[in-house]
């Protein structure tokens, strides 16, 4: 319960003291407002507004990655977040999410630096699990990703898409060299 200036009475005052006292007060929690754009680069955009929504849906496992913007470890890590997302893309059960720790706020996160990446698996408890690995690279997101889902998922192979890409190269190629040959005739 946060008054601004026209909420100053002493009526008021009286009110908010005596929820503090009794303990039903209620804490405000900051918000960004929820952003136009849902996603950035394939990672869910949360904000303290829609956090109940997202990272608390039942149906999902979420890896939510709490970042300052002005933080070089968030920087660094924001390219390899998003190939995570981008690998995590066609699996439904999953969501790659990141919010904003400077402009928002939840009862259920505790930030004590950043970034801090949490995962909160599918179901009803939603506890949080802190990813405590140190390397932030996109195997072991993925691991840890694949250890703590409720959710059983399939990844799509990675060699699909390579294997096209030598293909596409290969016949590249081909047509190269059969111009080539024109050429010589």
């Amino acid at each position: 319960m946060m008054f601004s200036a026209c909420d100053c009475s002493e009526k008021n005052i009286k009110a908010f003291a005596e929820a503090v006292l009794d303990g039903s007060a209620q804490p405000e929690y900051k918000s960004a407002p929820i952003p136009e754009e849902p996603t950035d680069g394939g990672v869910t955009v949360v904000v303290g507004k829609n956090f109940d929504e997202i990272v608390k849906a039942k149906a999902k496992d979420i890896l939510l990655e709490v970042y300052a913007p002005w933080c070089g470890h968030c920087k660094a890590l924001d390219p390899v977040y998003k190939k995570l997302a981008k690998r995590f893309v066609k699996v439904d059960s999953v969501v790659i999410a990141k919010m904003d720790g400077t402009e928002n706020e939840h009862a259920d996160v505790e930030v004590k630096g950043f970034p801090t990446i949490l995962f909160f698996p599918a179901g009803d408890s939603k506890q949080a699990i802190t990813f405590d690995g140190g390397d932030r690279s996109l195997k072991a997101l993925t691991k840890f990703i694949k250890k703590n889902a409720k959710i059983s998922f399939e990844l799509p192979k990675k060699g699909k898409k390579g294997e096209d890409e030598e293909s596409e190269e290969s016949a590249e190629k081909k047509d190269d060299s059969a111009e080539e040959t024109k050429d010589e005739l």
